[in-house]
């Protein structure tokens, strides 16, 4: 068939309505389920309105395959024909799309189409648009201040807009970038800069929560440092990370967090995949609302591909931009310098990076914080003690009880690479006589092991005086101590 014929079908199908969801009532989007006495129906009408209805369907695959061998008029008028399946990424970045100006109804009821969305901006709201220097687009911020920031930009004659909201509630910033092409925004004060990926979204997703990008504001404080304002620079990525195949992390995107799964990873009763995380919260499939089996069936097919799959770091919206192999995440993720941290003391609910935690702990919690990894008391009498160190990228807390004998023991607060093994040191000596020591190792132990601790009887060290001292030290092993000798 020739191609004027095969848009002359097209015309004559689109016209009679054959092409048309009897629902909804717009051009068919697949799966289209074929219903008894109904007709041709989208998968998603079909999801949301068969219970209602009582209605059985089944999936018209003969009619899809049909439509995959058309073009399609976009619904916008832009007098472009698309081929089926590429029509909605299409009408996802339409340059004819309608559009709303960004700015409040109330300042301003523009209404128009996204390419002239650009032009208005440049002559209506200037102080919104971003000019294009060596390569990236500036602006400075106050994170404490801020309300809403809208910016316009244009990057190869394609517009683009980021929005950056404040969230009280868990005092971070939240990112949408709306666009063809992924963006990294970079924010820098002085030496120090973080930086995060934006996904670009397409134009008809809404300013959701969950659709956006955040980066907490603890993390921007340590940055700043004594600074009132931040800059904020936005660049294009410059390429698509290495051994990353879009269709195999299109199938192991989860339907409800859009993060790509990591093992394990259940499936429904119908066969749809869902992470753990999500598979935790639900009782019934996102996707089809059918029931889990209560053995909670794995997607084996699926975990398999997970080592040749690139991840981004769990830490991203804390500056991380890491990217690495399902194999080697985990790893990278237990020692990742942006995790976050929560300040150990009770009822304290600060939370940051290591530095920014450290640094509240320093401050607020003075005098339970123990500068470098080596800790020395010298009394004649001693009382129960809780000691933090902040070394190593971890938290250690150290407790000291002599209550029976002379007890210690470290423990590891955070989350922490367990490729790496510490062990602290005890030793007890007199001033007068410091070449007469007693002292013990051992392992430190994680939050939730057993007690593994260092003791000493009283009777053992009544040889070292009323003014007895102790001095503790952690190290990692392989490091040279710095203890005295």
């Amino acid at each position: 068939m020739a191609n004027e014929n095969f848009q002359d079908f097209t015309q004559e199908m689109l016209k009679e309505n054959v092409f048309s969801c009897r629902v909804c009532k717009n051009l068919l989007v697949a799966p289209v389920m074929a219903v008894e006495n109904i007709g041709d129906v989208c998968h998603d009408c079909f999801q949301t309105t068969k219970e209602e209805n009582k209605w059985n369907g089944v999936p018209n695959t003969g009619l899809v395959a049909i439509l995959k061998k058309l073009k399609f008029p976009c619904k916008f008028q832009c007098e472009t024909e698309v081929l089926y399946e590429d029509l909605r990424e299409h009408e996802n970045y339409c340059t004819y799309r309608p559009i709303d100006c960004l700015i409040a109804k109330e300042e301003c009821g523009w209404v128009g189409k996204l390419v002239d969305l650009f032009k208005h901006f440049s002559e209506n709201h200037t102080t919104c648009v971003l000019n294009e220097h060596c390569g990236e687009y500036s602006f400075e911020i106050d994170p404490q201040s801020l309300g809403t920031v809208i910016k316009l930009f244009t990057h190869k004659n394609r517009t683009y807009i980021l929005i950056i909201e404040k969230l009280d509630e868990n005092n971070s910033l939240l990112h949408f970038l709306k666009g063809e092409s992924n963006m990294v925004v970079k924010y820098a004060a002085r030496s120090k800069v973080i930086k995060t990926k934006l996904q670009a979204l397409s134009f008809d997703v809404a300013f959701e929560e969950r659709n956006g990008q955040k980066i907490q504001l603890s993390t921007l404080k340590e940055v700043m440092q004594e600074d009132d304002v931040i800059k904020v620079v936005i660049k294009p990525e410059k390429c698509e990370p290495k051994n990353v195949n879009s269709e195999i992390t299109k199938h192991l995107e989860c339907p409800v967090c859009k993060d790509i799964m990591r093992e394990p990873i259940f499936q429904c009763l119908t066969g749809h995949s869902i992470c753990q995380s999500c598979r935790n919260k639900l009782s019934k499939c996102p996707t089809c609302r059918k029931g889990f089996s209560q053995e909670n069936i794995r997607n084996f097919s699926l975990e398999a591909l997970i080592p040749f799959v690139q991840y981004e770091c769990v830490y991203r919206q804390f500056g991380c931009t890491s990217m690495f192999l399902g194999s080697e995440i985990d790893e990278h993720e237990d020692g990742c310098t942006y995790q976050t941290y929560e300040c150990p003391m009770n009822k304290c609910e600060f939370k940051g990076n290591f530095s920014s935690c450290r640094n509240h702990f320093k401050v607020d919690h003075e005098e339970y914080f123990v500068t470098a990894t080596f800790y020395e008391e010298t009394s004649d009498y001693f009382y129960y003690q809780e000691l933090y160190f902040f070394e190593y990228g971890n938290i250690f807390k150290l407790t000291y009880d002599p209550r029976n004998g002379y007890s210690w023991c470290v423990r590891i607060l955070s989350k922490y690479n367990k490729h790496d093994q510490y062990h602290f040191t005890v030793r007890v000596f007199n001033k007068n006589d410091a070449q007469c020591y007693i002292a013990k190792s051992k392992w430190c132990v994680d939050r939730n092991a057993l007690d593994d601790n260092i003791s000493f009887s009283k009777d053992s060290l009544k040889a070292y005086g009323n003014e007895m001292t102790f001095c503790c030290e952690i190290q990692k092993a392989g490091v040279r101590s710095n203890m005295k000798k």
